[in-house]
């Protein structure tokens, strides 16, 4: 019995000391993620900082789109980093684009990290919100620090509304 009950201490203070780690790492995933965002948006004409961006990612980091594709097949692309800013950074700066989370759930699981994150994309001419959906996030802990693996998004539509991502 004596055995149960050390062993249940043990467990007990084990659960008291990871779960800091654990908050902490949450926190700073969501501000990982959070950058990702804010690096991204801004009004018409202002430049992103994508050295900073770059910051937040691995090297070699995946980054794509899927949609419903032609007779709702599926179809999706693959990019680089590198291939979102050249093809993304100056509809960003021209048009400009907030886009801001409206829904987030975190997984951890020592050093990686997946966070689906539902958003909202708003137009820096109108400021409507023109797009919905949800980013697919992979994280790495890699020297202390959370990085970008790969972030993955589909835009909301009648078949697929951003609440079906969560349930």
């Amino acid at each position: 019995m004596q055995h149960l009950i050390r062993a249940a201490l043990a467990a007990s203070t084990a659960a008291i000391v990871i779960a800091p780690a654990q908050a902490d790492d949450r926190a700073d995933v969501e501000a990982t993620v959070q950058a990702v965002y804010d690096v991204i948006s801004g009004p018409v004409g202002e430049a992103r900082d994508f050295d900073a961006m770059r910051e937040l990612y691995l090297p070699g980091a995946a980054m794509g789109a899927v949609s419903p594709g032609e007779g709702g097949q599926g179809r999706g692309r693959v990019i680089t980093l590198d291939d979102y800013i050249e093809r993304s950074g100056p509809w960003l700066v021209e048009n400009g684009f907030t886009e801001r989370p409206t829904r987030t759930e975190t997984t951890i699981y020592g050093e990686l990290a997946y966070v689906r994150s539902a958003y909202e994309g708003v137009s820096g001419v109108t400021g409507e919100v023109f797009v919905t959906g949800v980013n697919f996030i992979t994280l790495f802990k890699i020297e202390g620090e959370w990085k970008i693996a790969s972030i993955l998004w589909r835009s909301a539509d009648e078949d697929w509304p951003v609440d079906a991502a969560f349930d």
